[in-house]
């Protein structure tokens, strides 16, 4: 790891899943940016107001949950006041807790809308969003956030990790990439430069010591030692740190429920990483498709080779005694115009396991839009459907399904021949997602 003393940039932009992640992660960051003359904004996708866990004391009644979405909205506008941010420099964007990933996978246009199981809408019943009623789909998030970085204009963007634990963390990071990528191309091309900052909230045994540890440090989860991602541990003054504790203490709502977790970000230190893009566009046709390029694999050297946006973790004893598939390895890899992908697990796959492979496409500069940009191949039984339809043999997709291994190709033409894509894959069973790769972007076309 390396320290830093500094953050790059002046003008910067948080993306914050639920109310707290953005203290949890940045407080720090965002405390420093105002003392030197920074402007900070956040910018919360979601209200937090799934939130179904309550203090054994209280009565198990029946929660409003968009009521606890207003009180969470409050709470991060006192800690985030309590740290010098003005009201006008945090935006809600009020979307589904605990159901941004299915509109990254599954919900993305605007005539299939998501319905929360918790506030039973489909749109924002929220009156102050950033986008007054905004529609439960990916294009709706996609527009809202490309939209706030368009108005904040940031040189430096925070956001989650893409291997943070929670659904609505890994689609954030998702959303917040595609949304830079997609202005990029769209004659912004200032926002070129805009650095990426990855923060962690949920990891395994992250953070460490859990309790009230002002001295101690953040360090990087051995769990995520084998990826690519370069990490910069940037310190805190102690007066920092003690206005950090203090700002988390503002969400009542939650360290009623887990204060232990949530005060053991309040450290030394905070930790950011730099994730970088994954290259295929200099990769020649391969006769064997999924032989990997050194740009690509982390280890070469190993039997099996991981990709870099894989948890390197080892094989999972909860998965093995539910007898669940796990992520054993990726290999990515083109072939006579096709994107070939090539899953291992490490236990039995069996054929009612869903297999999930979500594409985003990003087109070249000045090439025309379209919804259909998102892919999500679905491989069920011994069947393929790709956004929500089923494939059937005259289809120009091929795809093998084996106990331990799957394998599709897709045409690049499928895909509109984008320039980059964002790729990741998820496994899981009746709706339940038990394994889940990181949103990663990958270069396609010089």
């Amino acid at each position: 790891m390396i320290e830093i003393e500094n953050l790059p940039g002046n003008r910067v932009l948080v993306f914050a899943p639920h109310n707290d992640d953005e203290i949890l992660g940045t407080a720090g960051a965002i405390q420093r940016y105002g003392e030197f003359g920074g402007q900070a904004h956040v910018a919360i996708m979601t209200n937090g107001d799934a939130q179904i866990r309550r203090p054994r004391r209280l009565p198990f009644f029946s929660p409003n949950f968009v009521n606890l979405g207003y009180r969470r909205q409050s709470e991060s506008r006192k800690a985030l006041g309590y740290l010098g941010l003005p009201p006008e420099r945090v935006h809600l964007l009020g979307y589904p807790d605990r159901g941004l990933d299915e509109l990254w996978t599954d919900y993305w246009g605007y005539d299939n809308l998501y319905r929360s199981p918790y506030t039973k809408a489909d749109h924002s019943p929220y009156k102050d969003n950033y986008n007054p009623k905004a529609a439960y789909c990916g294009l709706s998030v996609l527009n809202d956030t490309k939209e706030v970085i368009r108005e904040v204009n940031p040189d430096v963007i925070f956001l989650p990790h893409p291997n943070d634990r929670h659904q609505d963390h890994w689609a954030t990071n998702g959303f917040a990439t595609l949304a830079l990528l997609e202005l990029q191309n769209e004659g912004y091309g200032w926002f070129r430069g805009v650095k990426l900052m990855s923060y962690l909230v949920h990891g395994v045994h992250f953070p460490y010591p859990r309790g009230e540890f002002l001295l101690a440090s953040l360090t990087r989860p051995k769990t995520l030692e084998g990826l690519d991602t370069e990490w910069f541990l940037f310190p805190l003054s102690f007066t920092e740190r003690v206005r950090k504790l203090r700002a988390i203490g503002k969400y009542r709502s939650q360290t009623q429920l887990m204060r232990k977790y949530l005060v053991s970000f309040a450290r030394a230190n905070e930790l950011f990483g730099v994730v970088p893009e994954l290259d295929l566009s200099t990769v020649p046709e391969l006769e064997n498709p999924f032989r990997l390029s050194m740009d690509v694999v982390l280890e070469e050297e190993r039997e099996t080779s991981f990709l870099s946006y894989l948890d390197p973790k080892s094989k999972s004893r909860l998965a093995t005694l539910k007898r669940y598939p796990d992520l054993r390895s990726v290999s990515l890899g083109r072939n006579n115009g096709n994107l070939e992908v090539l899953i291992q697990f490490y236990n039995v796959c069996g054929r009612n396991n869903e297999i999930k492979i979500i594409i985003k496409s990003v087109n070249r500069t000045g090439e025309a839009k379209d919804a259909s940009r998102s892919n999500t191949f679905v491989s069920k039984t011994d069947n393929l459907y790709v956004n929500g339809v089923q494939v059937d043999k005259s289809s120009p997709y091929r795809y093998k399904r084996d106990r331990k291994s799957y394998s599709l190709s897709v045409p690049i033409e499928e895909l509109r021949c984008p320039q980059k894509i964002i790729l990741s894959i998820t496994l899981g069973r009746n709706g339940v997602t038990f394994a889940r790769s990181a949103n990663r972007v990958i270069k396609l076309d010089r």
